[in-house]
């Protein structure tokens, strides 16, 4: 039996650092969380396995970016 690794990371920005939320296999799966639980706009992002940073933009999309500051 596989077993699907969890490097996905949901952190949100708390005061001056940032917290790991949650881990999941695959960054969809990240983004429907975030999407449910009604905080994807709201200094909460996504790491996915191989480190890169993501946000939703204005349009609901999702971006790299390349400060965890903002």
């Amino acid at each position: 039996m596989t077993t699907k690794a969890h490097d996905v990371r949901v952190i949100k920005h708390i005061g001056t650092s940032y917290d790991v939320y949650a881990n999941f296999p695959t960054v969809q799966d990240a983004l429907d969380y975030m999407r449910r639980m009604a905080f994807a706009n709201d200094c909460w992002y996504i790491i996915d396995a191989n480190d890169n940073r993501l946000r939703l933009n204005a349009q609901n999309k999702l971006e790299v970016f390349h400060s965890l500051i903002g």
